[in-house]
């Protein structure tokens, strides 16, 4: 497929309805879209997923599709442990209020009961420990030729 690309290679330029410039068979959703420089959040991509579903079943219809307008709902950040940051039409919060808040927004999106009680559980571990239950590798390890 023959589209254009810019800024790297998995971000595809989006026509104003969410689809494939070129390609108005094909969607682009989320982070893997560029529009209007928006940024590449959870957020984005759950409103333009709807908005690409909405679409799809207009067009299926014989109707034109109606053009992508993101919806500001605000920006939330965890920065420490029982910290984070939160920015919402105007009002800041931070501290542990904050966090309180980002615990509350993320838990909310999460589907179904068994994932929200992994999260949940994996959450307090890291609150009640000093440790973090997620790790990340810096360094691939050499291995040695024996």
């Amino acid at each position: 497929m023959a589209a254009p690309l810019i800024r790297s290679e998995s971000e595809w330029i989006a026509e104003s309805d969410c689809s494939l410039r070129g390609h108005p068979e094909v969607y682009v959703v989320g982070d893997m879209m560029n529009f209007n420089n928006l940024p590449g959040v959870a957020e984005v991509a759950l409103q333009s997923g709807i908005h690409a579903a909405k679409t799809i079943r207009r067009r299926l219809a014989g109707k034109e599709p109606a053009p992508f307008k993101y919806h500001d709902l605000g920006s939330m950040a965890a920065v420490s442990r029982r910290h984070a940051i939160v920015s919402i039409h105007g009002f800041r919060f931070s501290g542990f209020l904050g966090w309180m808040m980002w615990l509350f927004v993320h838990l909310a999106f999460l589907t179904g009961f068994k994932s929200r009680f992994k999260a949940l559980a994996g959450w307090a571990l890291s609150f009640l420990g000093t440790g973090r239950t997620e790790r990340a590798l810096t360094a691939i390890p050499e291995r040695s030729n024996r």
